[in-house]
């Protein structure tokens, strides 16, 4: 029996287990190991800081997805990759296999004083409480909040930015329904000369209107020195004084894969080509956060695209197994796709090599919460997968 292991229960680990369960009729033994035993839904996320979503509204159990899929699920901690003995070593035992899809996601840098701050992309954890020190905020009837992110010198697509901004367009709406915005400060910052720019030109704009429009004030094009519990201070010591900060630092690969013999960039990422193999290893697959790819400057590292890189892996895992060269790629299938949801309305971004449009209303705000009714009834196996 041929074994295929998937290493990671995100979006792009799980979508590959299911297309791996689709595609492979017969003798095979697909393993996904995660450490956590839940599937979590991190673009639904930004309502959990609001209080309009729980930790369980935005979870999926993976032993309930491995039973309705067909896939055996181990939770345990992944410790070690070794490609050339196709070993993956965990803090239980070793696993070898026959195929290997690496779907880790990625780590955060750690500028000074991050523990001082809370991103809507770490740990579940972190969302909730988040959640928590803005509602006692509300509570108290005043406070001021500030939202940031930063890149990675060593790798521009390091960086996601889109999730803070809905968390403080979300935050903006939240107070104006209860009366209360006049007595809080919302602040927006970046190192970034234009963050948002990898949206485009329209997106970049409906961006910068959002901003005078809610009278949010922003802080850009300054680094970062160090955070307090009660401040951001900027290089040239200006500071923002902040009773919450909501920060997501750039992205470097995860630990675990220093510990491994893959080819990997400067910032940690796995080397993968248009086929997500990873690159002098045939039987080996990197996508999402863990992988690094070539592409146009603006491409992004979103969960659509996790899941595209996780379906070209499974079909090219197919096709080896029918004796075929690996074809399938993910290069037509890069672009930028997003709802920068604000509470009511939201921003509809796309971008591709041809085109770009970012319009906005509140059927991009219902169109949000229609995507995730399906996305966790399409893992669930209650709906068919639309695209």
């Amino acid at each position: 029996m041929k074994r295929i292991l998937v290493l990671g229960g995100g979006m792009g680990g799980v979508e590959a287990t299911i297309a791996l369960t689709q595609k492979l009729k017969g003798d095979y033994q697909i393993d996904l190991i995660s450490n956590r035993d839940f599937l979590y839904i991190y673009p639904a996320s930004i309502w959990l800081t609001v209080g309009k979503r729980t930790l369980e509204d935005l979870s999926v159990p993976l032993p309930q997805l491995a039973e309705i899929h067909g896939f055996n699920f181990l939770q345990e901690e992944v410790k070690e990759v070794r490609a050339k003995d196709q070993l993956v070593l965990t803090t239980s035992q070793e696993h070898s296999y026959d195929y290997l899809i690496i779907a880790l996601g990625g780590s955060k840098l750690k500028p000074k004083g991050i523990e001082h701050t809370l991103s809507i992309c770490g740990s579940p954890s972190d969302g909730m409480q988040i959640q928590e020190r803005f509602l006692k905020l509300v509570e108290q009837g005043e406070g001021k909040v500030a939202c940031g992110f930063s890149g990675n010198p060593q790798d521009a697509t390091a960086v996601r930015g889109g999730p803070v901004f809905e968390v403080l367009f979300n935050f903006d709406t939240y107070l104006r329904d209860k009366g209360l915005r006049d007595r809080f400060e919302l602040t927006f910052f970046s190192p970034s000369d234009a963050p948002g720019k990898r949206l485009g030109a329209g997106g970049l704009s409906q961006l910068q209107q959002l901003f005078q429009e809610r009278g949010i004030t922003t802080v850009t094009g300054k680094k970062i020195k160090e955070f307090t519990s009660s401040n951001v201070t900027f290089e040239d010591d200006t500071q923002v004084i902040t009773d919450l900060t909501v920060f997501t630092p750039g992205m470097i690969g995860t630990p675990i894969l220093k510990q491994s013999d893959l080819p990997l960039t400067a910032a940690g990422f796995v080397t993968v080509s248009d086929t997500a193999q990873v690159n002098g290893f045939e039987n080996c697959y990197a996508i999402g956060d863990s992988s690094y790819f070539e592409g146009p400057d603006w491409r992004a590292r979103q969960g659509h695209l996790a899941e595209v890189m996780a379906r070209t892996a499974a079909e090219n895992i197919a096709q080896q197994e029918r004796g075929e060269a690996a074809t399938a790629s993910f290069r037509e299938e890069i672009n930028l796709l997003c709802i920068m949801d604000t509470g009511k309305e939201g921003v509809f971004v796309y971008r591709d090599e041809n085109r770009e449009m970012a319009p906005r209303g509140a059927w991009a705000h219902w169109a949000k919460l229609a995507w995730e009714k399906y996305y966790k009834l399409n893992k669930l196996g209650k709906v068919p997968r639309l695209l």
